[in-house]
């Protein structure tokens, strides 16, 4: 039975029944069976074709690699950082040894782009007079406008803060994500052509239609910590919740820390607020979690580092 790689020039040649492979002296079976999509590709969620990008990376093809991959996620150098690879829990390496370092070899191809220049639009790319605004530019609202973009469509972003980015800038630290790939992925991005206007509130979308817009995307964003429900929660001096913390944190407000603090929860924002305080100067910092460390939503090597 044959089968080509998607997108790339690899033919297969594997019996019905299946081959036995020898790889690093550990002996498997394996049986090809015919899917969709590779189960790399389908614990992706974005979708990015896993299989075609790393076997162009594999075969010294980086442009196309990152063309590949720009397909479906216009910030890979974003999530080869941050990004908990699912696809790498789904990987068929996984029955020999290890994944295949899948986050690692978008964030190589991520650093790559950031390297060789911005991102600009295929000479194809139709040019459509109708005008999309999207409101938002975290995460949601620049991949839209970069897919829309895409399409030929006009664009404008409206961001209510002074700068791009959302969650990835207020609720990531810049030692996990620095501030530099934020941006040039952002440039590269609004490098299409997408027009940005900050400091630009919508409350009513309606407004954007009566404009002249032909359609809205509302993406906001959610930049609200859950509360534990506590009386006096946020009265009391020294509470204060994982995301106000982080922001102001980032923005030089909250500057140095002594003695214990004390972090409640088990998620990616109490681990970052943990390290974060830590680095400002804390003497003891303590992760309280109400159920047991496998429980905690966080992922595990965020867990470790801290």
């Amino acid at each position: 039975m044959s089968r080509s790689g998607e997108d790339l020039d690899i033919v297969l040649n594997i019996p019905p029944e299946g081959i036995r492979l020898k790889i690093d002296g550990i002996e498997a079976d394996f049986q090809l069976k015919p899917v969709a999509d590779s189960p790399c590709r389908v614990g992706c969620p974005a979708g990015v074709n896993v299989k075609a990008y790393v076997g162009l990376i594999a075969r010294g093809n980086f442009d196309r690699a990152l063309a590949v991959v720009r397909e479906r996620n216009p910030l890979p150098g974003i999530c080869g950082r941050v990004c908990t690879h699912p696809c790498e829990a789904e990987c068929r390496r996984n029955e020999i040894d290890e994944p295949v370092a899948i986050r690692q070899l978008k964030r190589f191809i991520a650093d790559y782009a950031l390297s060789s220049g911005p991102a600009v639009l295929p000479a194809e790319t139709p040019q459509r007079r109708e005008r999309v605004a999207v409101v938002g530019a975290g995460p949601a609202g620049l991949t839209v406008a970069s897919d829309l973009r895409r399409l030929g469509y006009q664009v404008t972003i409206f961001e209510a803060q002074n700068r791009p980015g959302g969650m990835l800038v207020w609720g990531i630290p810049p030692f996990r994500l620095p501030r530099n790939v934020i941006e040039e992925e952002i440039n590269s991005i609004l490098n299409l052509g997408i027009e940005l206007v900050l400091n630009t509130r919508i409350d009513n979308p309606g407004q954007l239609l009566d404009e002249g817009f032909a359609a809205v995307f509302f993406a906001p964003g959610h930049q609200q910590s859950i509360r534990l429900g506590l009386p006096f929660e946020d009265e009391l001096e020294g509470i204060v919740d994982s995301l106000n913390f982080l922001k102001r944190a980032y923005e030089g407000e909250v500057r140095s820390l002594k003695g214990r603090v004390l972090v409640i929860g088990g998620g990616d924002s109490a681990i970052d607020s943990a390290r974060v305080a830590k680095r400002l100067g804390a003497d003891e910092v303590t992760i309280v979690y109400r159920r047991t460390r496998a429980e905690m939503p966080a992922a595990e090597e965020e867990i470790a580092e801290a």
